[in-house]
């Protein structure tokens, strides 16, 4: 019966720790998820098209994030510059230039700023799961038929508007991020819509 009890209790104790590592706390500043994706772009000048994602999450405090995003395809891929402008703006501050240094201070000023052009809002639902719809204003996007990739008069390159809502459950350090969105070509107008999956790693720092 002694036996029968210090199982229990091992398997009880077993539990509640997976239960508090799949915890998550609140999020902090200088936090960050680095995740791959299967996505599928749903309506392409070529259709239904499968593609491959990568996106980086910072998180700015509990609730805030700026990501960087890129999704690619055959003849097809967007890009959202995200965090790519903070290293750019820092380094631009940290680089005295002499000649001009007015110009220097705005350029970094720029890039900094660019990085806020993708940004999320997580909203907590449990310990280890939040809502994080998100919005990007500037995002880049090549896309061509297959067919006929050189037509003068296909809109191919453009900047574009992306908002759509990701869905995170945290399973420790792991993340799954099922998605989608919507997506406007500031050149076409057309509508798009794509959607996928997240599997990321959640990069919680020593002091969580």
């Amino acid at each position: 019966m002694k036996n029968i009890v210090i199982v229990l209790l091992l398997i009880v104790g077993s539990s509640t720790i997976n239960a508090q590592n799949n915890k998550i706390t609140k999020h902090s500043l200088g936090q960050s998820i680095l995740s791959i994706s299967p996505t599928v772009l749903l309506n392409t000048p070529n259709g239904v098209q499968l593609a491959g994602g990568i996106k980086f999450q910072l998180f700015l405090g509990k609730r805030l994030s700026i990501d960087a995003d890129l999704v690619f395809s055959k003849d097809y891929f967007h890009l959202g510059p995200g965090i790519i402008g903070v290293p750019i703006g820092l380094w631009g501050l940290s680089f005295d230039d002499e000649y001009a240094p007015i110009q220097s201070f705005l350029f970094s000023v720029a890039a900094i700023a660019l990085s806020f052009e993708h940004l999320s809002y997580h909203l907590p639902v449990n310990d280890d799961l939040d809502i994080s719809p998100y919005v990007s204003m500037l995002r880049y996007k090549s896309s061509y038929e297959h067919k006929n990739p050189s037509d003068p008069d296909f809109i191919g390159e453009q900047l574009s508007f992306a908002s759509g809502v990701q869905i995170n459950k945290y399973y420790g350090k792991f993340v799954f991020s099922p998605y989608c969105e919507y997506n406007l070509g500031y050149k076409d107008l057309d509508s798009r819509f794509n959607m996928g999956i997240y599997l990321g790693i959640y990069f919680i720092g020593k002091n969580q």
